[in-house]
């Protein structure tokens, strides 16, 4: 087998190249995820842009943009749910990667009772909220009387949506993801079915839109409790009570992403008022039609996301540097991809956006507008697949700053390109905001990871790809190279022995060699870590749900030699984690 001495910054040592970290487990759980996660948020973005294609085609064109003008409302008052189900998702994937069953257990009680929290706070701001939005708007009597007529089933609706995304963030960590979609068709199919109810036979307008919305999310709502209560340990959390450090700890994870949410609502807002005022009532028209091209984009922008996010939080928790940065690379050429593929497809065909929504006279300027507000999609993409990163990292004060001041500039780029060019050239405040993020963000990740390399001192840490059949040489490695770093020899055979044992245990209990193996091998003066990954199916544990004991035929002597054994299954993965 070939040696070969491998000089990426990162290990500089001799190891046997067919070992060398490739990224292969993740790539392969992204491919099984991604395809879940874009048609779990297609049936999302069905949900929230099937209430204008009815209102556009079955009501009127005034009904389309009401809807549009209540948008701004509707993001502002999605902050709370966010910022409880981000931060709840980031903070479980990230103590489920350090392994700890104690403290995955105050992390669950503190998510229960930050939701329920959520929930009524949700329920007190929404109508004063609503109120204080839309009277702010010039509105006509007849608009206005429609966006209060949709903000009916809007405030049923968003109060129990706090349950459903934060039930939903919860199956995307425990890799339920064929749940998830199971969910979001069925809530996306009976809100078209209770809005064509609600409109065409019951015919009662804007208001059966809103109500058609509020009855498919309850019904979302409760089968998805159901399922975490019978098919999940999601609220099995025995005696343990939530303390404020866990609930601080949810709140910090979620802020970036409820700080971009509501800056959006907020610049949404203005950003409304500016397009009123450049194109006058057709201005939510536009808006709308655009707004759906952007919905379309982000249902690849999310299943990403979505498929990214329990990944990065399990590698950030376990401090698999190397993992993580595999994955941000591999995150990054996929949605430059994926999304820039829906960009042409809208450059191309912009009229077509207008005509599905029942316009057949396109408002003067309306193709170049979504043309031009179609050119940032990319970059919105990227930028968030580095917010995820920086938040797995913790770095969320300097995340939720840079959103903050980033996207509330847009507004006043938006003013400029109005008075200084035609009226459609303020969309391109979008794209300049958007690079002006980009630039930022690839400056601190390029910081992490600098720090990450003074911290993986490549004399400590060695990360491997293993296949079933290479495990024995692959543990000769792993006894080369803590000899040539001069570390004890009984550590460097004690970890070799584990891995051993773990992949001979992971091949029988599966009848597979086809199993993806990632390691990552931690030495220091007096002790090792190993951590182990692969994509087998679950093995056996014994009936002892506290520590989770793995069950092997070798077990006992694993637990001679370690210090401490952890295992989990989590995203349809074997996690374990062995301190000698």
């Amino acid at each position: 087998m070939k040696e070969t001495t491998v000089t990426n910054g990162e290990n500089n040592i001799n190891i046997e190249e067919k070992f060398f970290r490739k990224g292969t487990l993740t790539r392969s759980k992204l491919l099984e995820y991604i395809p879940v996660m874009i048609l779990t948020n297609m049936s999302v973005f069905i949900l929230s842009t099937v209430d204008g294609l009815v209102a556009g085609n079955l009501v009127s064109a005034d009904a389309l943009g009401s809807i549009s003008i209540f948008g701004p409302v509707l993001i502002l008052l999605s902050v709370i749910s966010v910022l409880v189900s981000a931060g709840s998702a980031t903070s479980l994937s990230t103590c489920m990667g350090k392994n700890d069953v104690e403290q995955i257990g105050r992390t669950k009680s503190a998510i229960m009772l930050v939701m329920i929290l959520a929930v009524v706070a949700t329920a007190v701001v929404e109508y004063p909220m609503m109120h204080m939005i839309v009277d702010s708007y010039d509105l006509t009597a007849g608009t206005r009387k429609m966006v209060w007529e949709y903000a009916i089933g809007l405030m049923i609706a968003m109060p129990i949506g706090v349950i459903t995304s934060v039930g939903s963030y919860q199956l995307q960590i425990l890799g339920r993801m064929k749940i998830l979609m199971v969910l979001s068709l069925t809530e996306a199919v009976l809100n078209v079915i209770m809005d064509l109810f609600f409109v065409v036979v019951v015919d009662l307008g804007v208001v059966g839109i809103g109500l058609g919305t509020a009855v498919a999310n309850v019904v979302r709502c409760s089968i998805t409790l159901i399922y975490l209560a019978k098919k999940t340990d999601m609220f099995n959390f025995g005696r343990v009570r939530p303390r404020l450090k866990e609930v601080m700890e949810i709140l910090s994870c979620g802020l970036p992403d409820a700080a971009q949410i509501g800056i959006i609502a907020l610049q949404n807002y203005f950003m409304l008022k500016i397009i009123l005022y450049g194109f006058g009532d057709v201005g939510g028209v536009i808006r709308g039609v655009c707004f759906f091209a952007y919905n379309i984009a982000n249902i690849v922008n999310l299943g990403l996301q979505s498929s990214m996010r329990p990944l990065a939080g399990l590698l950030a928790g376990a401090e698999d540097h190397k993992g993580i940065r595999n994955l941000m690379n591999q995150g990054i050429m996929l949605s430059i991809g994926l999304v820039g593929i829906i960009t042409v497809l809208v450059l191309i065909f912009p009229e077509f956006m207008y005509h599905l929504h029942g316009v057949t006279s396109i408002p003067e300027g309306g193709t170049l507008a979504i043309r031009l507000y179609s050119l940032y999609f990319v970059f919105l993409a990227v930028d968030a697949m580095f917010r995820l990163y920086l938040t797995n990292r913790k770095d969320t004060r300097f995340t939720t700053g840079l959103i903050i001041g980033g996207n509330a500039t847009m507004p006043f780029f938006a003013f400029a390109l109005l008075i200084a060019l035609p009226g459609p050239f303020l969309w391109l405040s979008y794209l300049i905001t958007e690079l002006l993020l980009f630039v930022i963000y690839v400056h601190r990740y390029r910081k992490w990871i600098r720090i990450d390399l003074q911290e993986d001192d490549p004399s400590e840490v060695l990360y491997l790809s293993v296949t079933p059949e290479d495990a024995v040489e692959a543990s000769r490695s792993l006894r080369n190279f803590a000899d040539e770093h001069e570390y004890p020899e009984k550590i460097a055979y004690r970890m070799a022995l584990c891995m051993e044992e773990m992949v001979a245990y992971a091949v029988e209990s599966q009848k597979t060699h086809d199993i993806q193996i990632q390691i990552m091998a931690r030495f220091s003066e007096d002790e090792g870590t190993f951590f182990m990954l692969d994509d087998g199916r679950c093995i056996a544990l014994n009936n002892d749900e506290e520590t989770k004991d793995l069950v092997t035929d070798n077990y006992e002597l694993i637990k001679r030699v370690a210090k401490s054994v952890e295992y989990q299954y989590i995203l349809n993965m074997n996690y374990t984690l062995i301190r000698l």
